[in-house]
């Protein structure tokens, strides 16, 4: 028999093998609220931090985001809590003249609509590459390799509420310190 951490749970949609990783606190506000760090989902471990591809009705393209909280409601609903990545052509009417990479995404931050969103597991497709190449001295520096191998690239945020670039990271992005955004270069090189 599998301990808690490692339940097997097969209700998330048809024949998808599912798995819960490690649990990390309950909620707050809701206490029967279990958030985790990390799940295995069709295969393929995703943990906090990761950047993943997400569907949603009949979209062109998938949406790029940042999975910052990883939960299941009373109601055992398996969610997921991601920052949004913005691709320059979502958001060309604000960057008049601003030059970007082939590569290039931007994170969300700021205040308002488009920093986040609470999405069902089921909505994630597949884990997505996104290399950090910020200057910031919180951010370890991408290798070469790294940087070859990744899908797309960030170095720079953009204000949801100001509709603003910018290559100065605050603090905080929708309530997580701006550090584990950069950590998660160190989680990708050790695992």
């Amino acid at each position: 028999m599998s301990t808690l951490e490692e339940e097997e749970n097969t209700t998330v949609s048809g024949d998808v093998a599912f798995r819960w990783g490690h649990k990390s606190r309950v909620g707050k506000k809701n206490p029967k609220i279990q958030y985790y760090e990390s799940f295995t989902y069709d295969g393929v471990n995703y943990s906090l931090y990761d950047s993943v591809y997400l569907w949603s009705g009949d979209q062109h393209l998938p949406d790029i985001a940042k999975i910052i909280d990883i939960y299941e409601t009373p109601r055992l609903k398996k969610m997921v809590k991601v920052v949004w990545y913005f691709r320059p052509t979502e958001v060309q009417k604000w960057l008049r003249g601003v030059r970007h990479l082939n590569n290039e995404l931007f994170l969300a931050s700021g205040e308002g609509n488009g920093l986040f969103n609470f999405n069902p597991l089921e909505t994630i497709c597949g884990k997505c590459n996104v290399v950090c190449k910020s200057k910031d001295e919180r951010n370890p520096k991408a290798s070469k390799e790294e940087l070859k191998m990744s899908d797309y690239v960030f170095y720079r945020t953009f204000d949801v509420e100001k509709c603003i670039l910018s290559d100065k990271f605050p603090d905080k992005i929708a309530g997580v310190d701006g550090m584990w955004i950069f950590l998660t270069l160190l989680f990708l090189a050790c695992s």
